[in-house]
């Protein structure tokens, strides 16, 4: 027996009762089959149909007294047909029908006599859109009254906004993202005059057929322009190192002093020898003995030789600054008495303020450069200002650091600012021949299938 909610306190509390079960639903199906639910075991009636298709998704359907993890319920065309009679109309439809109501009928009627008993279905919408519709059995001896078909009604224009909301939260990623970017409301005006989509063509145009201005990245590192070893001239100790790296020293500055006493005593020896022999030629002078006169001369210019040989080893073991430059390596302020073999680099000097830049280049990006291509880069003690450079050269060699396989390319720096130092690495990015975006992204990805393709199929 269909209870008639009389008071209107009543049919308040129940449509509430209503919401707040639609609310409690997680999902689309759980929303509208506790409504159907409710709105079923409050009036008595025999069962309660929503059917609900939003955002261009797959019609749903929901039936009352049935668990949230039972089946889907299977399709029924009698009862699809009713709803889209109900939707169609725009309007509630009942049947059997009053006296008085002008309405197509027909869906209603067959489903009814299939399951026998009366019918009532109304539109459920969401804002100006119709997105469903609820469909109530009643027993035959049972007739809704007016207060019960507004109730219905009530509810279900209370259930609409939260389904549909339910609705476009259960939809896929991608279809949810697509909704995101179309514009709300239906479209006033053909696809092709959307300015949405002409936007997305133009992109798209964009991406695929326009070429733009492309460049691509690699490290760098700065260097001295020139670079020039001290080495070890003979044999001997550090005695005392009078800079480190990254000191500026002047031409002729002694850098570096060598132990020398050693030699120093040797000198003595030879001067003390060069001594003896001019004696000896004075004497040879006195006697006129003319043959030990030239011996004895003989034997001091070979001493004179040897001492001037030692002077010349005093002098290389005061290692000075070959021009004005900075210090990049040899730290040997604390190499007091290590010893040091003849050629042994010490010392690497570079000169102020010219510098070139050693751009690392993937290997697999080397056959986009230009030898004359230009760029700027960005260190990382100055990442705020950025430094043109041209490129020079391409050096025919690719070498390997890290797991990396790159070819370096040698560039010159435009106009380095005073706090650019040898040593600094940064990133370089180097412009290269204009493509589309599209090309651009997909480059590294487009060569290895074509190495790919090679290395399997040989094509």
């Amino acid at each position: 027996m269909t209870a008639s909610p009389a008071a209107p306190a009543q049919r308040l509390a129940i449509a509430l009762q209503c919401q707040a079960r639609a609310l409690s639903g997680s999902s689309a199906r759980e929303t509208a089959t506790a409504v159907a639910t409710e709105l079923a075991t409050c009036l008595g009636l025999r069962a309660v149909h929503v059917m609900w298709q939003a955002d261009g998704q797959r019609r749903r359907r929901a039936s009352s007294h049935l668990a949230i993890a039972d089946p889907v319920p299977a399709a029924d065309p009698l009862l699809d047909a009713a709803f889209d009679e109900a939707l169609d109309q725009h309007a509630p439809v009942e049947f059997p029908p009053p006296a008085e109501a002008l309405q197509v009928t027909r869906a209603h009627a067959a489903l009814a006599r299939q399951n026998g008993g009366g019918l009532y279905t109304t539109p459920i919408a969401a804002g100006d859109t119709l997105i469903g519709a609820m469909l109530v059995e009643t027993d035959a001896s049972d007739r809704l009254d007016t207060d019960t078909r507004s109730l219905i009604d009530q509810v279900a224009a209370l259930t609409g906004p939260i389904l549909l909301l339910r609705a476009e939260r259960d939809a896929p990623l991608l279809r949810r993202l697509a909704s995101l970017a179309r514009p709300a409301g239906p479209p006033a005006r053909p696809w092709y005059r959307n300015p949405v989509t002409l936007a997305v063509l133009l992109a798209a145009g964009v991406l695929v057929a326009i070429p733009l201005p492309a460049s691509m990245t690699a490290e760098a590192r700065i260097e001295g322009e020139i670079q020039r070893a001290l080495t070890a001239p003979a044999d001997g100790y550090i005695q005392q190192a009078f800079v480190r790296p990254g000191d500026t020293v002047q031409a002729g500055q002694v850098l570096i002093e060598l132990a020398d006493r050693e030699v120093k005593l040797e000198r003595r020896r030879q001067e003390s020898e060069l001594a003896q022999h001019d004696n000896a030629f004075a004497a040879a002078l006195s006697a006129a003995d003319r043959a030990q006169m030239v011996v004895q001369r003989a034997r001091a210019d070979e001493t004179r030789a040897r001492i001037a040989l030692i002077d010349h080893q005093l002098d290389r073991g005061l290692i000075r600054a070959p021009i004005d430059s900075i210090v990049l390596t040899g730290d040997l302020d604390q190499a007091q008495g290590t010893p040091v073999q003849r050629g042994e680099v010490l010392l690497v000097l570079a000169p102020q303020a010219r510098y070139r830049l050693m751009i690392e280049v993937d290997e697999r990006d080397i056959h986009l450069l230009d030898s004359e291509a230009t760029g700027r880069v960005a260190l990382s003690a100055l990442p705020t200002a950025t430094i043109g450079f041209t490129v020079l050269r391409i050096l025919p060699v690719a070498a390997q650091r890290d797991g990396r396989h790159f070819i370096e390319v040698e560039a010159r720096l435009d106009s380095p600012p005073a706090s650019v130092k040898p040593g600094m690495r940064g990133y370089a990015r180097v412009s290269i021949a204009p493509a589309p975006l599209a090309a651009q992204w997909t480059r590294r990805i487009r060569g290895w299938l074509r190495l790919q393709r090679w290395a399997w199929f040989g094509l």
